[in-house]
């Protein structure tokens, strides 16, 4: 008879918590985000990584050997979490060489993709070694807006028949939605098609600059007024973009240029296999080809660390900070300084702000006439 005994199980939600904990208590990163190709069957229109889902970038990408022994490198770090994306990772042909690698490691994936290339192929290979999770774009309930914003007639139809072959096979999935100018108007339609699917109906609303630079994407936000009305309207859905609290209106406790997550507990590895803190962050990257994970973790955590405004610009102070989603590098590509505000997202910082307190506030440039300048003794 045998003298074994099964785990003790718990909740996940324990687990997460615990782990989140730890990380923060020894500094420790957990998670990580690997995309494995630009390479994509599809062209929306708010694509940042689209400029390079071109052929002629192909050979820059990571190749499977360099990726397995990344992969290594991550689990010895300590990474728990590993979110696989793209481009499409199904447009990798060896992407199921990279997924049996990862499950071997004992990772949790993710895998992000949108959704337009299941077969019942994929399906049964997912499901003799399933992942933890599998994030599907959803940019519209109606075929001709979905096909007009892929830019891929058809798409729609790939679509359902993707979500169709997932519930079939019992994988675990979700849908996320953007709200945009152009279909923010169906998010009726959109909310009912997801929980049509057994899943409850979040957003996001942020769009970032292209990584070639080109912030054409940005032409696709959804202006301000109406973030303020879905924001009041607690029964429409959740919006899940990144300000993690709502603390009471103050400046901000430290001068650092990166006032969110990055440099804590989760890094972001591009196709090109440069390492980051985040996937829009680009004022530091190191490259995976010469260095290990280890030492780009060391390297890029250290630096964004030491990143502080040196200029009077009004983020240095601002007391909405909590609600805003700047990004530094997407700062430099918009207005070309990191540390500039962004107009739009000081108007979005102002209308969640307000509906939050409930009360009128001041916005942070109104009171600014000059250009932003260097502070006494700064050196750029």
């Amino acid at each position: 008879m045998s003298d074994t005994r099964p785990l003790p199980m718990i909740p996940y939600g324990t687990f997460s918590r615990n782990v989140h904990d730890q990380a923060a208590t020894h500094h420790r990163v957990i998670k990580a985000q690997l995309e494995l190709t630009y390479r994509c069957n599809l062209h929306c229109r708010h694509c940042y990584t689209d400029p390079y889902n071109d052929r002629a970038y192909f050979p820059r990408e990571l190749t499977l050997t360099e990726i397995q022994r990344l992969l290594g490198e991550m689990r010895d770090v300590g990474i728990i979490w590993l979110n696989l994306t793209g481009g499409d990772i199904f447009m990798r042909p060896d992407f199921f060489d990279i997924y049996e690698a990862a499950v071997g490691h004992g990772f949790l994936l993710q895998l992000y993709t949108n959704g337009t290339l299941f077969t019942q192929a994929i399906i049964e290979r997912l499901q003799t070694r399933p992942p933890f999770s599998i994030d599907i774009s959803c940019h519209s309930a109606e075929e001709s807006r979905f096909d007009w914003f892929t830019q891929v007639p058809g798409s729609y139809r790939a679509f359902l028949r993707g979500i169709e072959l997932l519930q079939a096979g019992g994988l675990p999935f979700s849908l996320k939605t953007k709200l945009m100018n152009w279909n923010a108007g169906e998010v009726d339609q959109l909310r009912r098609f997801t929980e049509e699917n057994g899943q409850p109906f979040g957003y996001t609303t942020s769009l970032s600059p292209r990584l070639n630079g080109d912030c054409s994407s940005l032409d696709y936000r959804i202006p301000p007024d109406a973030i303020r009305r879905l924001h009041s309207n607690q029964d429409v859905a959740q919006e899940t973009d990144g300000c993690p609290t709502h603390d009471p209106l103050s400046p901000p406790a430290h001068e650092r240029l990166f006032r969110c997550g990055c440099g804590t507990d989760t890094i972001h590895i591009n196709a090109w296999g440069e390492l980051s803190t985040c996937t829009f962050q680009y004022e530091t990257r190191q490259s995976l080809r010469t260095h290990t994970v280890c030492e780009a973790i060391e390297h890029t955590f250290t630096t964004i660390h030491g990143l502080t405004y040196r200029t009077d610009s009004a983020c240095r102070t601002c007391t909405l900070h909590t609600f805003c989603d700047k990004q530094p590098t997407q700062a430099r590509l918009e207005t070309g300084h990191p540390e500039s505000p962004i107009p739009y997202d000081c108007d979005v910082a102002v209308a969640r702000a307000e509906s939050t307190h409930q009360q009128p506030l001041i916005h942070p440039l109104h009171h600014r006439s000059r250009p932003m300048t260097a502070r006494p003794g700064a050196s750029s």
